[in-house]
Order: structure tokens, then C-alpha cells, then sequence
């Protein structure tokens, strides 16, 4: 339903869809994620749920909480699996990584629509981060081009964060395996509701 829309169409169809919603069961199908970000974003109250096709084409149906949670789950289903050989584990990294800067982007556009900010100009904002550390910037500090001062501020405000971040760059680029893979993804799921909590929907 939003192929082809830009940001402020795309919000214009969650604000009508949540309208609808409030006397009628609305679903909406699709592979495009901007409809449920800009769900998200808004805060609209929606239940997403995930077509997951498996092994010998069984299919899952998965209920996803947010972007952030989508992420974490899939970091998870591979750091818990077993007999993984260490060239899979790889993925964890960037799985991880990916969920940061959804965490990022969601607290962003949280702040942004708070201060009164247009969908589209929220959405041009966070077009702008291309690496972690810009993100983490844009969120804590609220300028993507201060990535340089985030590991300082990360020491002061969140010191056992700094590995975390550290191990998703490095990790996300092949440069080194965990150790515990586990531990690893708990710290940054801590990380990615410190940056944006969870809220109900």
C-alpha cells in the first residue's frame, strides 16, 4: 500500500489507518517496513506480525514488537543455536549493529515529532547516518556529525556500553568472533532500550 509514497504520504496512511482502526479491525499486508516504522514512529498501537518461511517451506507466523526486537530476535536465534560453526556467528555483530541504529532511529523520531517536527523533515534527518557512530550521535548527542565524541559520552553516561559498541563494529566488519555471544546481544538489547524503551502496543 505505500509503494511509490513519500515519508509525509506514508504518514498520512498510518494517521487514516489508525482512525479506522478505532471501530474496525484493520490488516495490512506488505513486505515495505516504512508502514509499520512510521506505525512505530508515531506510536500508533498496532500489532505487527512476521510471514517467516523455514525449513522444507514451514511457515511461522512471529510477532514482532518493534524494529529493535525483530533484530535482537534474529541475533538471538543464531547465538542459541547449536553446534554453530564460527564463520555463522559473524552475523551476530551486524544483527546487532542493525538493531542500535533502529533504536536510534526510533528515539530520533520520537524527539523530533515531540518538538514538533514534520514526518518528512524527521525522515530526512535520519537519512543522513551512514555509520553506527553517527547514529549513536544523532540520538544522544542530536548532531549525526559529532560520531566522534560518542565513545566519551558513552564512558561517561553508560561505561559498559563502550565495548558493546566497539564489538559491533568491529564484529559487524569480520574483524574478530565473541566469546559469549549471548552476553553480547543481552548488552546491547540493555544498550537499545536505553536509547529508546520499549513502549506498550
Amino acid at each position: 500500500p505505500v509503494q511509490a509514497m513519500d515519508p509525509s504520504k506514508v504518514e498520512g496512511l498510518a494517521r487514516v489507518l489508525e482512525r479506522a482502526a478505532r471501530e474496525r479491525q484493520v490488516v495490512v499486508l506488505t513486505h515495505d517496513t516504512r508502514l509499520a516504522d512510521a506505525v512505530d514512529y508515531l506510536g500508533i498501537r498496532a500489532t505487527r506480525i512476521e510471514v517467516v518461511r523455514g525449513e522444507n517451506s514451514s511457515v511461522e507466523l512471529r510477532r514482532v514488537h518493534d524494529a529493535v526486537g525483530r533484530y535482537l530476535d534474529d541475533a538471538r536465534a543464531v547465538a542459541y543455536s547449536e553446534g554453530l560453526p564460527p564463520e555463522a556467528a559473524r552475523v551476530i555483530p551486524g544483527f546487532c549493529r542493525q538493531a542500535l541504529e533502529a533504536a536510534c532511529a526510533l528515539a530520533v523520531t520520537r524527539r523530533m515529532l515531540h518538538e514538533g517536527k514534520r514526518y518528512d523533515e524527521v525522515q530526512t534527518a535520519v537519512a543522513k547516518p551512514t555509520t553506527l557512530k553517527m547514529w549513536l550521535a544523532l540520538a544522544l548527542l542530536k548532531d549525526a556529525d559529532r560520531g566522534g565524541d560518542v565513545a566519551d559520552y558513552l564512558r561517561r553516561q553508560h561505561s559498559w556500553a563502550v565495548d558493546i559498541v566497539e564489538d559491533c563494529n568491529r564484529g559487524a566488519h569480520g574483524s574478530r568472533l565473541l566469546r559469549d555471544m549471548k552476553g553480547f546481544v543481552n548488552g546491547v538489547e540493555k544498550l537499545a532500550r536505553e536509547i529508546a524503551p520499549a513502549t506498550d502496543g
